[in-house]
């Protein structure tokens, strides 16, 4: 990323409404940034999805789109992000602050962050910059450009990867434990690859609990 360079948010242009989802673009001075914005009634509270290296807006064995159907119902909107330069790790933590600077602007106090391999370090460091950030998970996140863990506290954390995965050990996340500061939570999932398909069930289970808890009022 060049850092010499900012960028500033522009416009925001509401596209296409799909089943339950409305596509929304981030009009921006270095690009466009594309969301899928699953809207909750109530305002106040949201999660951020970021993806891997290859960009996309669905994470995990479709995690991302499940929780688009199943939170807004329950009092959160859900926004899946797509990074404008995939794999460029400067630019796409640019985007995530982008987005989150616009989930606030639309009146969200509250919001967690998920991000899955590459873009688990994407999360852990826009948690730490971002204030309206209060909650961050990290599934089978990579340890690159995650040095930020330790500053993350005290907004909590929760690593969750597969124990068989053979992209990135588990002893990545397992380094992210030890550095973050508490509250924090680890779960290794035996027999589990890096996309957590096999165990796509618990992994919902375990991410929506978890923003339940943690991004209830105050």
């Amino acid at each position: 990323m060049d850092e010499g360079v900012t960028l500033r948010i522009t416009g925001v242009e509401p596209g296409d409404e799909i089943a339950g989802a409305r596509k929304v673009t981030i009009a921006t001075t270095r690009g466009a940034i594309p969301l899928m914005l699953h809207s909750a009634p109530e305002k106040g509270r949201a999660v951020l999805c970021v993806s891997g290296a290859m960009g996309g807006f669905d994470g995990p064995s479709m995690l991302y789109p499940r929780l688009g159907l199943a939170m807004p119902k329950r009092g959160l909107t859900i926004a899946r992000l797509d990074y404008r330069a995939p794999n460029e790790f400067g630019e796409c933590l640019v985007d995530a602050m982008a987005a989150l600077t616009f989930l606030g602007g639309i009146g969200n106090e509250r919001v967690a962050l998920i991000g899955h391999s590459f873009g688990g370090a994407v999360a852990i460091n826009a948690g730490t910059l971002s204030p309206i950030v209060t909650s961050v998970i990290a599934l089978s996140s990579q340890l690159a450009g995650a040095h930020m863990a330790g500053e993350l506290a005290p907004k909590p954390l929760l690593l969750i990867h597969g124990g068989a995965d053979t992209i990135l050990s588990h002893e990545s996340s397992q380094a992210l434990y030890d550095r973050a500061g508490e509250p924090k939570t680890i779960r290794i999932l035996p027999g589990v690859g890096h996309g957590l398909s096999e165990a796509s069930d618990e992994v919902f289970e375990l991410v929506s609990d978890w923003l339940m808890r943690h991004l209830s009022e105050c």
